[in-house]
This record gives C-alpha cells, structure tokens and sequence, in this order.
C-alpha cells in the first residue's frame, strides 16, 4: 500500500490508484494519515468532518465511511485499518502505516539522513537525501482534500519542514562551493521568507563569495530595516556577526579554493664551496 500526501491525495494497491471520489472519504482517509499508527477517536473524527454541529446520523455515517475505506484498502479484516472497542461500541480507529508507505514520512525520513550527514561533514551525501526529499513534493498537501483542524496542522508542518530542508540544501550546496547557482534560488526564497534570518544569512554568504560584498551587506541592510520597523527587534548575533566578517571581508569566509595562498619564501641561494688561500711563499 503507498499513501501519498504531497500533493493531491493518492492511495496506490499493488501498482494501481485507487479512486476516491467522495469528498468525506478523502477528509477521513487525510486525517487518519495526519495521525498515522495513532488511535483517533469516533468523536474526533466526527469533529474533523462535520466540525462543531455534526448531524445525528454522523456516527453511524462515519462508520459508512470506514467499511468503504476498509474496501478501498482491501483490509476485508480490518488488520490496516483496525477498531478500537471500548465497551460494546467503537471508540476509535488506527491506520497501521508501514515503513516507506506515506510520503511523508519518507520526506521527514530523508531530512534526518540529511541533518547526520552534514554533521559528518558529507555535505554531497546530505546534498542528494535533501533533494530526493523535494523531489517527493508534487503540489501543496493535502490538495484536493476539504481542510480540517488536522489537515491544516499537518500541511503548515510540511510546508515549515520543506523550507528547511530547501535552507538544509543550501547550506550543503555553500560548503560544496555552488555559491553562485545558489543565487537565483536564494533571492526567490529570501523574497518568499524575507524575515527568515538562516535563509538572508546564506544569501549573504553566497553574494559575498560571488564577488559581491556590497550587495551582500546591502542585503543585511534590508533585513535590519524589516526587522527593525516590522517587528522592533534586531538581527540575531549570528547575523551580526557575519555581517561584521563581511563588512571586514574576511577571507576565513571564502572557499578553501578562493583563499589566497601564503607566499612561499625566496628559496636561498646555493651555497658556494670555500676557495681555499694560496699557501704562504717560502722564506726567502
């Protein structure tokens, strides 16, 4: 079974999608998904699909919709989808994910391959993780799926963990030296985020290894005004700090290949062999 939430809601059997027209089959199958391997309550449930004046049939709906979507994922036994009974009526459900199945975890799962790899200093290993783990986005969360309390929680997580993960790249990207195709992709997202300290620090870095320091403290300076007038606080001490490296230009800031090199020592001259004194003439 594959679950696939990046994007339009997709459920795969065996190589092959499987509809789900209704629009309440896709708002229970989502939350569900939000809450993977975790029992929900009938209540919730009802709650997320009908909201706060659910109808008197909402129960005995909601388990419609559960036999249906037992059919769906051919769990005729209910051992995916199972039912949790407390006293004589259902009091919750759980859909049992396995590992590699939802997309979603297979993004978060990607990260935090990524995130240990650039703690080894493999910047080129977290690099290729990182952009597996884009590749997997298709569309906003969720698309198609009418938004409920869940929904909206889980989307705004992926959509905060995809930022990061594009910033995560980045910064394996700047340790590769791809500064400078780095640009075009660092002005869009500084533009999309322009309060994002991490992100303006690495458009910093990239502008001032590019060449262009002016343009790089001109970006501090955006960042300082917007902080300053929007929210009335400062740029972080990290922020500060590479400013003040950049303002310095400090060449520890470069690439080891930008770096100039040391001058080597004149090598000495040869040293010549003594001449010997011509003896001492004899007594007269």
């Amino acid at each position: 079974m594959r679950y696939r939430v990046l994007g339009p809601l997709e459920l795969w059997n065996d190589g092959r999608q499987v509809p789900l027209p209704p629009a309440k089959w896709r708002m229970l199958l989502a939350v569900l998904l939000c809450e993977a391997n975790q029992v929900v309550t009938t209540d919730r449930l009802i709650e997320e699909l009908w909201g706060n004046h659910p109808p008197q049939s909402a129960p005995k709906l909601l388990q419609s919709y559960i036999s249906r979507l037992r059919r769906a994922l051919t769990d005729d036994t209910g051992h995916t989808l199972t039912t949790h009974v407390h006293g004589y009526r259902a009091h919750g459900y759980r859909l049992i994910v396995g590992p590699g199945e939802l997309d979603a975890h297979r993004f978060d799962d990607l990260i935090t391959q990524a995130r240990r790899e650039l703690d080894r200093n493999n910047p080129d290993v977290a690099a290729t993780h990182l952009t597996q783990a884009l590749d997997l986005w298709r569309d906003t969360p969720f698309a198609d799926v009418p938004p409920t309390p869940a929904i909206e929680t889980e989307t705004q997580r992926l959509h905060a963990c995809c930022t990061q993960a594009r910033e995560l790249r980045i910064e394996a990207r700047l340790r590769l030296g791809h500064h400078q195709a780095l640009l075009d992709e660092l002005h869009t997202l500084t533009t999309q985020h322009p309060l994002r300290e991490g992100l303006r620090g690495q458009l910093m870095l990239a502008l001032y290894r590019s060449g262009r320091q002016a343009d790089a403290l001109a970006a501090y300076r955006d960042l300082h005004h917007r902080l300053t007038h929007e929210l009335g606080i400062e740029p972080g001490p990290p922020l500060q700090q590479l400013h003040q490296r950049i303002l310095n230009a400090d060449p520890t800031l470069l690439t080891e290949d930008q770096r100039p090199k040391p001058l080597r020592p004149a090598p000495a001259p040869p040293a010549t062999a003594a001449v010997p004194s011509p003896p001492d003439p004899p007594p007269a």
